[in-house]
């Protein structure tokens, strides 16, 4: 019972980098008049109308980035895969270096994409460990 409630809430702390990065695109997308580049897609999704978002974008931005790095320490430390976990880490510095040192839109972007790159990533390392357990399990059956 035990390592069925340490495998639900496992899985919770593995969703945080998706969310985050999740997140974190959905607050560039709703500010389109600081991320002309997605200006178009916030205007589809309707998300340019949502003045909570627009008004909050940077904290928005760096909050997701936090928690999506969260879940990469996450799985890092399930998978124990240095390359997810350096992705995000890169654009934790992005992140850092726009909103402390020096803006520039650029540099918000590159995050967005390392973030995106890195739970992507993670899931395809965590389907790769499914897959192979699963195959495993079948030969100890049969």
């Amino acid at each position: 019972m035990k390592t069925q409630q340490s495998n639900r809430s496992g899985g919770m702390w593995l969703m945080f980098d998706k969310l985050g990065a999740v997140g974190a695109v959905l607050s560039v997308v709703a500010s389109p008049c600081c991320f002309p580049l997605f200006a178009t897609i916030g205007g589809v999704l309707g998300l340019g109308s949502i003045p909570i978002l627009r008004g909050n974008a940077a904290v928005l931005i760096q909050a997701m980035t936090a928690l999506a790095f969260v879940g990469q320490m996450a799985a890092y430390r399930q998978h124990r895969r240095r390359g997810p976990l350096l992705t995000s880490a890169a654009s934790v510095g992005l992140v850092i270096l726009a909103y402390f040192v020096s803006y520039h839109v650029l540099l918000i972007y590159g995050a967005l994409a390392g973030l995106t790159v890195a739970a992507v990533w993670n899931l395809v390392i965590s389907r790769r460990v499914r897959s192979c357990c699963w195959v495993a399990d079948a030969r100890s059956v049969a």
